[in-house]
């Protein structure tokens, strides 16, 4: 398991861009020990996600502390001072909280998409905003501004991507819950337009910034038009599946 996760983990920091933002500054990604530190860090959250998808009754108070000192630890070997982890970790919280809502039978579909997905990035944001600190350069060549559509866009990619694995999971896939709740054609319809969204926007800043957003901007629209041709193969496939998802033993959609 932990060799799977390491590879899962490399695969998100290389579609993240972070072996590039070591370029920009000249530093060598592979070797450098913040990488390392990075990827406990992001191990450390993968077990508390996994906890997450894999029990429906949960008291944060007592289940979820353990994840949490682990988190902590993490971030105080990437140079993170104990002072201000949960000001790094506010994202993060207000993620968990998305996701303990499913209990409450308070979907993903109920609250502003673009607001959910900009959470649902938290851990990607707090990996660059740690390699920022490290290397300022990064934040004035990059500031958080430049990679909000990018990260809205990869989520998404993400969500449409694992729609079929995360329905053995108590997963908080928007595009899923969705498709149980409203329809896949519906859910098609709901994503498609905000993909469009993302590529408006996204856009617009791209005119507006010119030349110091071109490499953000540019990746993002081309992860726009992957998402959309994704989610046209994957919409097709969900509506010859059958299979009763983990989240629907819990939660009645049809009602």
């Amino acid at each position: 398991m932990r060799k799977e996760l390491e590879k899962k983990i490399e695969e998100l920091f290389v579609y993240r861009r972070f072996p590039q933002l070591f370029d920009l500054v000249g530093e060598n990604y592979k070797n450098h020990p913040i990488i390392s530190a990075l990827k406990e860090l992001q191990i450390a959250i993968y077990f508390l996600d996994h906890h997450l998808e894999t029990n429906w009754t949960i008291d944060p108070e007592k289940d979820l502390k353990k994840y949490w000192k682990e988190i902590y630890r993490s971030l105080t070997n990437c140079g993170v001072d104990q002072k201000v982890h949960d000001d790094y970790c506010k994202l993060i919280y207000r993620y968990q909280k998305h996701e303990l809502y499913l209990r409450q039978n308070k979907l993903p579909t109920s609250l502003n998409i673009e607001h959910y997905y900009y959470f649902k990035s938290c851990d990607v944001k707090l990996l660059r905003r740690i390699i920022s600190d490290k290397f300022p350069m990064i934040k004035r060549l990059h500031p958080p501004a430049d990679w909000r559509y990018f990260d809205l866009i990869t989520e998404v990619n993400d969500d449409v991507e694992d729609v079929f694995e995360d329905g053995f999971t108590i997963n908080g896939n928007y595009f899923l819950i969705d498709h149980l709740k409203n329809g896949i054609d519906k859910a098609q319809e709901n994503m498609n337009g905000f993909i469009e969204q993302i590529a408006r926007k996204n856009s617009e800043r791209l005119k507006l910034k010119k030349g110091s957003y071109k490499w953000c901007g540019e990746m993002t629209q081309t992860e726009c038009i992957k998402t959309q041709k994704l989610l046209k193969k994957n919409s097709s496939l969900l509506k010859k599946d059958t299979r009763t998802t983990e989240i629907e033993r819990h939660l009645n959609f049809r009602a």
